[in-house]
C-alpha cells in the first residue's frame, strides 16, 4: 500500500510539474493535474492538501530553488551565504519557472504560494545574517538582494532600468561582484 501511495504521489507531482512548466503558474489547477495524472481530485487533496501542498513539495524537493542545497550546516553562516548568493543569483537568472512563480506571487499575492515562500524564507533565513552587531546592515543587504530579484524579473519585459543594460552579462557580473563585496564589508563591520 505504501509503495502504491508513493508511486501515486510521484505521478501527481510529475503531472503538476509538467503542467507548471508548460502553462505556467496561472495555468495549473487541481482539475488539470488530476486529469494529467489519471487520479481523482480528492486523492490530490488527500495526499497533498491541494495546490499549497504541491507548491510546498516543489520547494522541499529543491525544484523551486536548487541553490538551497548549497547551505551546509557544518559551515559558518558567512561561507554559506557566499555560496548561496554565488549559486542563487545565477540560478535565479536561468530558472524561468522560479521567475514565473515569483511574478505570480507578486501579482496575485496568491494564498497558494504562502507555504512555498514561508518554507523558502525559513531555509534562507538560517544563513542570512551578515552582521550580528548592526541590524541596519542586514536590512541593507536584503534590500540589495530584493533589487537583484526585481531586476531579474524586470529583465524579461524591459531591457534597461534607468541607464543599466539588463541584457548585458557585464551588468550581471557587476551586480554579483557588488553583492560579494557587500557581504565582505558587512561581515567586517
Amino acid at each position: 500500500m505504501k509503495k502504491d501511495r508513493a508511486a501515486t504521489e510521484e505521478k501527481i507531482y510529475k503531472a503538476f510539474l509538467d503542467i507548471l512548466k508548460e502553462k505556467g503558474p496561472q495555468g495549473v489547477g487541481i482539475n488539470a493535474i488530476a486529469k494529467e495524472a489519471g487520479v481523482s481530485k480528492s486523492l490530490i487533496y488527500r495526499y497533498f492538501g491541494g495546490m499549497k501542498g504541491l507548491l510546498l513539495r516543489f520547494a522541499q524537493k529543491g525544484d523551486f530553488f536548487k541553490s538551497l542545497s548549497v547551505i551546509d550546516e557544518k559551515k559558518d553562516n558567512l561561507e554559506n551565504l557566499k555560496d548561496f548568493i554565488k549559486e542563487g543569483t545565477k540560478e535565479l537568472r536561468k530558472n524561468t519557472l522560479t521567475q514565473e512563480i515569483l511574478r505570480w506571487q507578486l501579482i496575485e499575492n496568491n494564498e497558494n504560494t504562502k507555504s512555498l515562500f514561508k518554507y523558502f524564507n525559513a531555509q534562507v533565513g538560517k544563513t542570512f545574517t551578515t552582521n550580528t552587531k548592526d541590524e541596519s546592515l542586514n536590512a541593507a543587504f536584503q534590500l540589495m538582494l530584493g533589487g537583484y530579484v526585481y531586476f531579474t524579473l524586470l529583465s524579461k519585459f524591459n531591457k534597461t532600468f534607468i541607464a543599466t543594460d539588463l541584457t548585458s552579462e557585464t551588468t550581471w557580473e557587476n551586480f554579483d561582484e557588488a553583492i560579494a563585496k557587500t557581504i565582505e564589508l558587512f561581515s567586517k563591520t
